[in-house]
């Protein structure tokens, strides 16, 4: 059994598996861990073959990805999309934010990696469905996966201030007792609260969007950067597939 959580699109047209490897899984990095990655797909019952993955840089970069061949260079970006339910769109995470849409009425859906840098990708991932598929952001469904949450990420005044002014007041919040403490990193950074706030700024109603509400650097279960070491931490795989029922 492959260690994973997973989540639902469900209801109407909307069928698709929204699935996260756990560290227990093992490493899962594109292009560095391929062996483990292929035993995980195919212990999932997904043929390695399918799955389409990128060269993450922590940008806005969204492709649309028509068949998997059209990533056999490995991109460089941290979004993609489609509309072929053959495809299985798959990112890595440890502490980014997995994000997982899929639209009621277009043939779209996909997976998008959001870290602190990365966070605005989501407008970059609508427009290009509007481009493509016509899809307007209303009809999406998201899902904010496991990241690691305020509890647990804090910063220093100009993270916080980058967050409070380019997406939402509420994604920072000061810290009292860091503060009065001296740290150099006083606030508390909430990237569900900063990718809410873009949902809803793109016309994405409140009843379409879930928080998972799970902090990967909390405990054990979860590959995270802050917790195991930046040389050391757990690639998770966050992958989106069609199901058929």
């Amino acid at each position: 059994m492959i260690p994973h959580r997973l989540f639902r699109f469900s209801g109407g047209s909307l069928s698709y598996d929204c699935v996260l490897t756990l560290r227990a899984a093992g490493p899962m990095k594109g292009r560095t861990d391929e062996e483990n990655r292929a035993r995980v797909f195919s212990g999932l019952g997904i043929e390695p073959s399918r799955v389409v993955s990128l060269t993450q840089i922590h940008s806005h970069t969204v492709y649309v990805a028509q068949t998997p061949e059209d990533f056999s260079d490995w991109k460089e970006g941290d979004g993609i999309l489609t509309g072929n339910p053959d495809i299985v769109p798959c990112v890595t995470v440890a502490d980014c934010m997995p994000i997982w849409l899929c639209h009621e009425r277009a043939p779209c859906f996909g997976v998008l990696h959001s870290g602190w840098k990365g966070t605005g990708i989501i407008r970059e991932a609508l427009a290009a469905a509007r481009r493509v598929w016509d899809a307007d952001p209303a009809g999406f469904h998201v899902i904010l996966g496991p990241h690691i949450r305020s509890c647990c990420y804090t910063v220093d005044d100009d993270r916080a201030r980058y967050f409070s002014e380019n997406f939402s007041p509420d994604a920072v919040c000061l810290d009292e007792a860091r503060n009065q403490a001296g740290s150099v990193w006083p606030w508390r950074l909430s990237l569900a609260e900063a990718n809410r706030h873009l949902c809803r700024e793109a016309g994405i109603p409140d009843g379409h969007i879930v928080d998972t509400g799970l902090c990967t650097a909390c405990g054990s279960e979860f590959g995270s950067n802050r917790r195991e070491g930046s040389g050391s931490f757990t690639h998770m795989a966050a992958l989106i597939r069609h199901v058929v029922h």
